[in-house]
């Protein structure tokens, strides 16, 4: 595969939507490992980008209860911004960008200094992953969190 991508730059592209389509389907090592056998200018194309944060939500996701879990404690403790942190993360390794940043602006909203302000942090994360396949709607969410935070 290696070899491969250096003798035709175009494999990289293929290495990438490959990357992309073991995520889809659940295959995070199998993403990770062939990810990690590309070359750096490849990890960082817009792709590449999305691709790693693709990798870290998911692993960051595997840590928590889940979603349907998060959702219930949610009900029963509606201000318990962990749950809504971890919710966010969840639906964020499933690409729900919506309801994931809409669980972020709930926590910056109602107690921005939640873990030191970790909800604005991956806010801004997500705008910048964003950026490169939808800048109409990092720019939206930067505006929301600009206006949030000047209140």
């Amino acid at each position: 595969m290696t070899q491969a991508i250096s003798s035709d730059p175009s494999n990289v592209r293929v290495a990438l939507d490959m990357a992309q389509i073991f995520l889809d389907i659940g295959e995070i090592e199998q993403a990770q490992s062939l990810f990690d056998r590309l070359p750096e200018v490849a990890q960082k194309l817009d792709i590449g980008i999305s691709i790693a944060s693709q990798l870290n939500f998911k692993r960051l996701a595997q840590n928590t209860v889940g979603i349907a879990q998060l959702q219930a404690y949610i009900l029963k403790s509606p201000n318990d911004y962990q749950a809504y942190f971890d919710l966010a993360v969840c639906l964020f390794s499933e690409h729900d960008i919506e309801r994931g940043i809409e669980a972020l602006f709930f926590i910056q909203e109602n107690d921005a200094e939640f873990k030191e302000g970790a909800a604005k942090e991956m806010i801004g994360m997500v705008c910048n992953m964003l950026e490169g396949t939808n800048p109409e709607q990092a720019k939206l969410y930067r505006q929301r969190l600009a206006n949030l935070i000047s209140q």
